[in-house]
This record gives structure tokens, sequence and C-alpha cells, in this order.
């Protein structure tokens, strides 16, 4: 015959493998990429193309100003070149080169402004990186330390599955059956203990006659009230 005694103490076996098995569950959940990491990257990327923009907006001014140098030396050689001595065109030349040389003052501040621009958003984009670095030097440790924990884990199961399947050999089938039918109903617990006549399942003190029952062991007895197999203390 099996035994409520039998039944607890595979209950208590299967409760430590249950643990065991929601351990894997949440450790597999985290080896992955955590929300740091992903918000480090992103925030590496973001700087990359800013820096990346602000460079482009660089050689755009490079452009223009060694076009505007283009049209500003041939026009002051004009100019100053004694080749023009019509007053009205002279006058012309001047103010058109005035315009390009104050069109040139504009780009050279933007230019210069630009240089700062790009000063911060490289310092920014450094900051980003040294972040990324360390962010990932952590997830890797935290990830090491996960694998540890995992493969200790499922050896564990792997034990406590084995001896489940040795202490269950022997078990009579429908009390096994009972007893895994009531662990799924009543999350994972289907035995419980009596303590001074009272049922540990749900808290209810037990009819004197049920107690008796239990006590000479000769039948498995249910909880009237929540119908765990009971057991005495």
């Amino acid at each position: 015959m099996t035994s409520p005694a039998d039944l607890f103490a595979l209950q208590e076996l299967d409760l430590k493998h249950d643990a065991r098995r929601a351990l894997i569950a949440d450790i597999e959940s985290r080896l992955a990429e955590t929300e740091a990491l992903i918000a480090a990257r992103e925030t590496v990327a973001e700087a990359t193309a800013a820096l990346d923009g602000l460079r482009r907006q660089q050689h755009d001014l490079d452009i223009k100003l060694t076009d505007l140098d283009a049209k500003i030396k041939p026009l002051e050689e004009r100019l100053y070149g004694g080749s023009v001595r019509n007053p009205k065109e002279l006058t012309d030349l001047q103010k058109e080169d005035e315009g390009l040389k104050a069109r040139r003052r504009v780009l050279d501040d933007e230019a210069l402004s630009l240089i700062e621009t790009v000063e911060a958003a490289t310092g920014a984009l450094n900051a980003a990186q040294g972040g990324l670095r360390r962010t990932e030097i952590d997830w890797q440790a935290d990830q090491e330390r996960l694998r540890a924990d995992q493969t200790q884990a499922q050896q564990e199961s792997a034990r406590l599955q084995e001896e489940r399947s040795l202490r269950t050999q022997g078990m009579d089938r429908s009390a096994l059956g009972l007893y895994e039918n009531l662990r799924k109903a009543k999350q994972g617990r289907g035995v419980a203990r009596i303590e001074r006549t009272t049922c540990q399942g749900c808290r209810v003190s037990l009819p004197t006659h049920v107690v008796q029952r239990v006590r000479t062991g000769a039948t498995l007895v249910q909880c009237p009230r929540c119908e765990r197999i009971l057991v005495g203390s």
C-alpha cells in the first residue's frame, strides 16, 4: 500500500523539482539582451547618426566655401589687376566682391560654430561608446553567471526527476493518480498535514472521526473541505 506519508514525501520532492524548473524558466527568460544593453546600443547609434549628420554639414560648408573662393579670386584679380577701368563696372565688381565676402563671413561663422558642435557630438559619442562597453561587460558577466546557474539547476532537476522515478516505481497506481490529479488542482500541494486536528491545506478543523481514520493509516483519507490527502503530523 502507498501511504499518505509516502505521498507527502513525494510531494516534497516534486515541490523541489517545481522550484528548479521555475528557476530554469526564469534563467532562460533572462538569457537575452537586457533593456539596459539595448538602450546603450541605441544611444550609440543615435550619437553616431548625429555626428555623421554634422560632418555632412561640414562637408557641405567646405564645398560652399570653396565655391565662394573660386568666385572671389578671379573677381579680385579683375578688380585690382587694372584690366577694368570703367568706373561703373568697377563699382559693380566691388559690390559683387563685398557681397561674396559677406557671404563668406557668414559661412565662416557657421563653420566655426559647427566645429564646436562637432566636438560636443564627438564627446557625446565617446561617452555613449564607453557606457556601452561597460554595459556589455556587466551583461556578459551576468550571462556567464546565469549559464552557470542554469547548468546547476538542470543537473539538479535531472537528479530530482531520477529520484522521483525511483520513488514512484513501487507506488500504487490509483493512489499516485489521485495524488497527481490533486497536485494539478491544488497548485502543487495535493497532500496536507494534520496539526491539532486542523488541515494545513485549507486551515479547517477536521471532524474527530476523520482524524482517527488518518491515524489508523488503513486507507487514504481526503479532507472533507479541500479534498487534499491527509497525513498525520
